[in-house]
């Protein structure tokens, strides 16, 4: 649960950094996934088939820059959908500390929009232009949602950390293409936000933020769960798909009562597993019946973006 000076912190600056905010060994058990996720993707957009020759199965979920950087050819830079793809990272979904973290921003009647992994390859990995998120479906507000960027390597401002200008989240639409040309991709009052592996950067969907190319030998890789405000997406997209963006939630609340963490060290018991203390028992709603059918497509709702 976040402390009201960081809520103030967030609400004036438009962003917050939550430092150590996952341990060390899940951040380690995630990289271990995540470099077998990339090796197995596939060869390009256009190619179903990865390294190996093997079909990729949904390889739609699977982003590359389209220019050739120093001629090697396209290169991955995000995955989309990555609760069907891990369970690791469907239980993280579920953690206590990240929910109720969720609720201090959102309020406990929060839904889920998207997730997904952002990878900045060594040398090559691609700038992402300023941007505000979403495409202002609903128009200029102040609340359109917040981004929770988990950080698995460390990000600098050599591999293309996030850069964001403080407060812009409460200049409503911004004309980027404008700004861009008046004073090029170096904008006024832009500050970097390098952090460390394990850390979370919270961002409203409002601000103004981009990176720009990783020009290091360091991987970078962000993994990226965005959460609205129910009342923000209620009337906009039909009833039952902001439910079955919501059943995502309990997924994987009951995936992470269910895990058993395994203690570093063998001679202590391993920690239990603790529900998350939400406001609302909302989230607690039946999901053992599911079929994997079903799951599958909870997991791969479309984004309830804005």
């Amino acid at each position: 649960m976040l402390t009201q000076t960081q809520i103030r912190h967030y609400r004036q600056n438009g962003f917050l950094v939550l430092d150590r905010f996952f341990e060390d060994s899940q951040i380690q058990a995630w990289r271990r996934e995540l470099a077998q996720m990339i090796d197995l993707a596939p060869i390009s957009s256009t190619n179903r088939k990865n390294r190996y020759g093997q079909t990729v199965e949904h390889p739609g979920d699977f982003s590359f820059t389209l220019r050739e950087p120093e001629g090697v050819g396209q290169v991955i830079n995000r995955i989309s959908n990555p609760l069907a793809r891990s369970e690791m990272i469907l239980r993280a979904y579920g953690h206590p500390k990240l929910l109720q973290t969720v609720a201090s921003l959102c309020g406990s009647d929060f839904v889920p929009f998207a997730e997904s992994i952002v990878i900045k390859a060594p040398h090559r990995g691609a700038a992402f232009d300023w941007h505000q998120d979403g495409s202002f479906k609903t128009g200029v507000q102040p609340e359109r949602g917040v981004n929770f960027g988990i950080y698995l390597y460390p990000s600098t401002v050599d591999n293309g950390c996030l850069q964001v200008i403080p407060k812009s989240h409460q200049w409503g639409q911004v004309d980027l293409k404008s700004m861009v040309k008046t004073h090029g991709p170096t904008l006024p009052d832009l500050i970097p936000v390098p952090v460390n592996a394990g850390d979370v950067v919270v961002h409203n969907r409002n601000l103004v933020h981009g990176s720009f190319t990783n020009h290091s030998a360091d991987l970078r890789i962000t993994v990226y769960f965005g959460y609205h405000r129910r009342q923000t997406v209620t009337g906009v997209f039909a009833s039952d798909h902001v439910d079955q963006r919501e059943q995502v939630v309990a997924l994987a609340i009951q995936r992470w009562t269910e895990f058993k963490p395994v203690a570093e060290d063998k001679d202590q018991p391993a920690p239990a597993a603790e529900a998350p203390r939400l406001a609302s028992n909302r989230f607690h709603s039946t999901v053992r019946h599911l079929s994997a059918e079903e799951e599958v497509e909870i997991l791969r709702a479309p984004p309830l973006a804005i």
